[in-house]
């Protein structure tokens, strides 16, 4: 419920018009004369106790004043009172007619209060919109009054179809009972022969024992047939699997690289490597002495073996792997394959004997295999240096960088490798003739 309100400077009602408004379409009402004349013991009985909007005293002397806003929400305002004064003051009779207005003005808006209050619509309302109210009214009751008369329909056609329904039940309850009378004839019938079909089952009982000993002897002999046979199979696979299991063995020894699996010449930037031993040493990778001893003692074991496995016999040197202290004989004179390193390495010169003596012992070898095979190695060894067209490479270590002394050991490796992988595809096809 909105108020319309415009005030002056002078409190006169003329000058202070006051309207309520429709709270439908806002337009201002003239209030009937009778709103206005209802005492408070009306109120009350209009409320019968059932309503929050009660008057008191102080609401009648200052009632909220409800304003609609342009958002659609109601908001209050309060009239206060002003007066600091305890004592009453005889107002003139201009100001008395404006004490009357105010107070028809708040029992006409109590009034639509309780009205809103106990309603879903909002009061007060304009003639036009009242009657378009009652439209909506008596159209919404017509609709109910027709939805009242198709359920009483509906309710008498169930009714009659109960009817039917009770009279199609009791006639299937009747069939039932015949059914059940011939049913039980049945039954008895069924038993009179359950009685002698039980006789006669005693009868085959009998015999199916009977029949069940003499099964059981004949499968007895049978198991033990069959316990023989399978105890035959059972060796038979046996003696199958163990010649199959023998021939893959046979067959996985024959195609066994032994040599790849015991040496494995491989590389490791500008080192040559055995095993995981490096072969040589460099300004920037300062390789300990007892890692190329031991690598050393591999390589020497790998031509030995290599020798054995083939027949050759070396002229004049003879190689004596003893790991990182192996050497070589030539004659009665040793020469080492192992050194300490420090001021001795510069002053004796059978370090260098013993590995130009290996390089001889490896020439020896590959010539040996030239002659058994389209075998080509690629480095040529010269007396005490090895390598190929871009440039030879002294084995030796005096009077030698270390950079040249390592990438000549590199070849020596790569010689023993290519000689090592001949060997291996020369014992297979050998093997395979």
């Amino acid at each position: 419920m909105s108020v319309s309100s415009n005030r002056a400077t002078s409190p006169s009602p003329a000058s202070t018009p006051v309207s309520f408004c429709c709270q439908r379409c806002s337009r201002p009402l003239k209030l009937h004369p009778s709103l206005t004349d209802v005492s408070l013991k009306d109120i009350a009985h209009l409320t019968d106790g059932t309503s929050t909007s009660v008057p008191s005293p102080d609401y009648i002397a200052n009632p909220p004043i409800p304003v609609h806003s342009r958002d659609g929400v109601d908001r209050r305002i309060i009239v206060e009172n002003t007066s600091k004064d305890d004592f009453l003051v005889l107002a003139k009779p201009e100001t008395a007619k404006t004490e009357a207005f105010c107070y028809k003005l708040r029992v006409a808006m109590q009034l639509f209060d309780i009205l809103s209050e106990n309603s879903e619509i909002d009061h007060p309302l304009c003639d036009d919109c009242t009657s378009q109210l009652f439209l909506q009214l008596d159209s919404q009751l017509r609709r109910l009054k027709d939805d009242c008369e198709e359920y009483r329909t509906v309710l008498t056609k169930l009714e009659n179809q109960d009817s039917l329904e009770n009279a199609a039940l009791d006639d299937e309850i009747e069939a039932l009972r015949r059914e059940e009378q011939e049913l039980i004839q049945q039954l008895q019938e069924v038993s009179d022969e359950h009685v002698k079909v039980t006789e006669e089952l005693a009868q085959l009982e009998v015999k199916e024992k009977e029949l069940d000993y003499e099964e059981e002897l004949l499968f007895r002999e049978i198991n033990k047939y069959e316990h023989r046979i399978a105890e035959v199979k059972a060796q038979s696979n046996c003696l199958d699997d163990e010649l199959k299991y023998a021939e893959k063995q046979l067959e996985r020894l024959k195609k066994t690289n032994v040599y790849n699996a015991v040496f494995h010449i491989w590389h490791e930037g500008h080192f040559g490597t055995i095993n995981g031993y490096r072969l040589g040493r460099l300004p920037t990778f300062n390789v300990e002495w007892e890692e190329v001893n031991a690598a050393w003692g591999q390589t020497a074991l790998c031509l030995q073996s290599l020798a054995n496995g083939t027949g050759h016999i070396f002229q004049k040197y003879q190689i004596v792997p003893f790991g990182s202290t192996s050497y070589i004989l030539d004659g009665e004179n040793k020469l080492p394959l192992y050194t300490n390193g420090g001021l001795r390495l510069f002053w004796d010169a059978k370090y260098d004997q013993g590995m130009v003596a290996f390089l001889d012992c490896l020439k020896q070898f590959l010539d040996f295999l030239e002659k058994k095979g389209s075998f080509r190695y690629p480095y040529k060894i010269d007396k005490s240096k090895i390598g190929d067209q871009k440039g030879f490479y002294s084995i030796k270590l005096h009077f030698n960088s270390e950079e040249q002394w390592t990438k000549s050991l590199k070849y020596t490796l790569t010689n023993l490798k290519w000689a090592l992988t001949f060997v291996v595809q020369y014992k297979l096809a050998k093997t395979s003739d």
